[in-house]
Parts: C-alpha cells; sequence; structure tokens
C-alpha cells in the first residue's frame, strides 16, 4: 500500500502555491472598498480621464483656460445713449484772448470731430444740441451745412444757431431742406469768444 501514495512533483507544489497565492489576491480586492473620496488628482495617471468618462454637459465655461473656447457672435450694436452733463468752464484767458470751438456734426447728430466741444446730440427732425466747456452766451456762432467726410456731396438746406435754453454752454442747431421744412443734416459749427 505504501507504494501507492506517491510524492507530489515540486512543479506540482510550485502551481499549487501559485493558484492558492493568486485565488486569495483576487480575493482580497474583491472585499476591500477604496474609502470614499480617497482617489484624487495626485493618483490619477496624466491622460487617465478622457471624454468617455465626462458627464455630457457637466464642465462650466470656468474648467476651461482662457483662449480655449470660442467666441460667441458680436451682437447688435445698442442704441445712441443720451447726452452727458455739460463739463465745467475751462479758465478764462488773458484780457482780450480769442477762443475757437469747433464741432463737425453728422446728420444723426454724432460729433466727427471737434475742438473745445463735450458732446453733440439729435433732440428731432432738423434739430439738434452742441455742447461745449465752457459758456458761450456771450460768443459768436458760425455755422454752415456740410458733410464731415472730403469729397462727399452735401444736400442744400438752411441752418441757423441760438443759445441753448437752461445751459450756458450749448447752442441748439436747426437745419432745413431748400423748401424750409426741418430736415437732417450734417453741419460745421465755430464758435468765437
Amino acid at each position: 500500500m505504501s507504494g501507492l501514495i506517491r510524492r507530489p512533483s515540486p512543479a506540482l507544489v510550485v502551481a499549487c502555491a501559485a493558484l492558492l497565492v493568486a485565488l486569495t489576491g483576487t480575493g482580497v480586492a474583491a472585499v476591500s472598498q477604496l474609502a470614499r473620496n480617497s482617489v484624487g488628482t495626485a493618483q490619477l495617471k496624466n491622460n487617465a480621464v478622457v471624454s468617455a468618462k465626462v458627464k455630457n454637459g457637466s464642465l462650466l465655461r470656468t474648467d476651461f483656460r482662457s483662449g480655449q473656447l470660442p467666441a460667441g457672435p458680436t451682437g447688435p450694436a445698442g442704441p445712441q445713449g443720451p447726452a452727458g452733463p455739460a463739463g465745467p468752464a475751462g479758465p478764462a484767458g488773458p484780457e482780450g484772448a480769442v477762443t475757437k470751438m469747433t464741432a463737425v456734426v453728422n446728420a444723426s447728430g454724432s460729433l466727427a470731430r471737434s475742438q473745445g466741444t463735450t458732446s453733440a446730440g439729435h433732440v428731432g427732425t432738423g434739430l439738434y444740441e452742441v455742447i461745449f466747456s465752457r459758456d458761450v452766451t456771450g460768443c459768436t456762432y458760425v455755422a454752415s451745412i456740410g458733410n464731415p467726410t472730403a469729397g462727399a456731396l452735401t444736400p442744400f438746406g438752411m441752418i441757423s444757431v441760438v443759445p441753448r435754453n437752461g445751459n450756458a454752454n450749448g447752442v441748439g442747431v436747426a437745419t432745413l431742406d431748400t423748401a424750409g421744412a426741418a430736415a437732417d443734416r450734417p453741419f460745421h459749427l465755430v464758435v468765437v469768444c
């Protein structure tokens, strides 16, 4: 009988030991769990998070570096705001000094260019206001219908200038067509004090 029980070969012993270690390791991995929030940025390998692992719609604009997201289309221009308040009067010049202020105004009421002018505005058909940086009530006003762009044809018309009621720094300008009806026209204005 002693001849029937054979001793296991060394290869069989090594194979059984390897199988036991493999089964024990798998069992431990299956039973143990990671603690909540125990994996963070330090544990992740580079490029481990791919698009398939990110929930659609979960990222915000702040999650991207500046310049990574394309800009949206430019919105329409807003309406022109009201004219701002008149600035403080400039210092008085020496006795006998002449001050010249100018404004070239588009038919829309916007300033094309100016000198000593703080603002201009369109207040009605053919009616404008021009505000200067000082009191202009005792000054001389010279105005003419004319386009601000060199070589551009100017529609014919008439123009008049009066002091602006309630604002010593402003003048009112009225532009008319050749028939005498109120009409929007570009103009040049010079005020000499």
